[in-house]
């Protein structure tokens, strides 16, 4: 697989199921000598959105985050060796791990939990109203 170069001498090698195996061999290796990892994570947006009142915006942008990475697949992850001096080891540093997930099946059950949710909340009120 083709390694894409980028700014600092940095190295990324896009991981896929077909070469997950020797690229996790070369990461076993990398870590002996570059065991300072810096890790990203890529989720595929923003589906829903918290309700309620929160203490602060940083508290609402973290309940938004958090809702959201519960709910969704991460569809890559970024992994980046360093030693401790913040130097890079030569040729590939960085590894994004691709994930492989249907987009459909995540929204329906979204779909389906709000459903149930709204069919609760119909049920709790005409209770209420009886």
């Amino acid at each position: 697989m083709p390694a894409a170069l980028v700014e600092n001498s940095q190295v990324i090698c896009e991981v896929w199921a077909s070469n997950l195996e020797e690229e996790m061999r070369k990461i076993r290796e990398i870590v002996l000598s570059y065991s300072y990892i810096a890790m990203d994570t890529e989720f595929p947006g923003v589906v829903v959105r918290p309700i309620g009142e929160f203490r602060s915006s940083i508290d609402y942008q973290y309940q938004l985050l958090r809702c959201n990475v519960d709910l969704l697949k991460i569809i890559q992850l970024g992994l980046t060796f360093t030693n401790e001096k913040g130097e890079y080891p030569s040729g590939i540093n960085t590894w994004q791990f691709n994930f492989k997930f249907n987009l459909t099946e995540v929204f329906r059950k979204l779909l389906i939990s709000w459903i149930c949710r709204e069919l609760e909340g119909s049920t709790r009120q005409a209770q209420t109203h009886c």
